[in-house]
């Protein structure tokens, strides 16, 4: 099974490194003024994005005693109110349904996830209230958020790629990357209670 799911993570980053050369093809460069220790450099303010998006995905999480890599395909709907993640990890299919309608006071998810056990004829279906490491993104959300500039940086499967950093809910440091035409590629947070650590790669990207 460890070998399969190796094989599957592989072919997913030949398929990202395609995908990111294609998507660089006809969105805007960075100029000059962006680079940190230029003499012209001047903050830029941060973009509206492509917030309605599919795209495929690779995720990695870990703490002081898990590490968890999942990939799959996510769809992310502001005008829906949800976040849907179809994910394969550990032999099992799963999808989870993040209805951003649903919300608690101190920010917990409602999370309905749906898992399809090789071993089982029928899904199993768990709901409850999560914090999500899969927020909803708004069209402005970097504008409200009063997002930083991080830099011009390279990223694995998207190349050179815009990073911002925000407070998400106002406690989680998040730093997101947006290429030159403004479109979502991946983000990244940490969170110091469990030592926690969450970095996001989209690709295939329908925005």
């Amino acid at each position: 099974m460890q070998s399969l799911k190796l094989r599957f993570i592989t072919a997913l980053t030949y398929s990202a490194a395609f995908a990111a050369a294609e998507s660089c093809s006809g969105c805007n460069t960075f100029p000059a003024s962006w680079n940190e220790f230029s003499s012209s450099f001047k903050q830029p303010e941060p973009p509206t994005v492509k917030a309605s998006f599919e795209a495929s995905f690779i995720q990695h999480k870990w703490d002081e005693s898990v590490s968890h890599i999942t990939a799959g395909y996510i769809v992310n709907s502001p005008s829906q109110h949800f976040v849907r993640a179809d994910q394969a990890e550990g032999g099992q299919l799963s999808s989870s349904f993040f209805n951003y309608e649903n919300v608690t006071e101190t920010g917990l998810v409602e999370n309905i996830l749906t898992t399809y056990d090789p071993d089982s004829k029928e899904p199993t279906v768990w709901r409850d209230y999560v914090n999500s490491n899969f927020p909803l993104f708004q069209e402005d959300f970097l504008i409200s958020a009063g997002a930083s500039f991080s830099g011009v940086v390279e990223r694995q499967f998207a190349g050179r790629v815009a990073a911002w950093s925000i407070m998400y809910q106002g406690v989680i440091p998040v730093t997101v990357f947006v290429d030159g035409c403004n479109t979502l590629v991946g983000y990244e947070y940490f969170s110091p209670g469990r030592r926690t650590r969450v970095t996001t790669q989209y690709f295939n990207i329908k925005a």
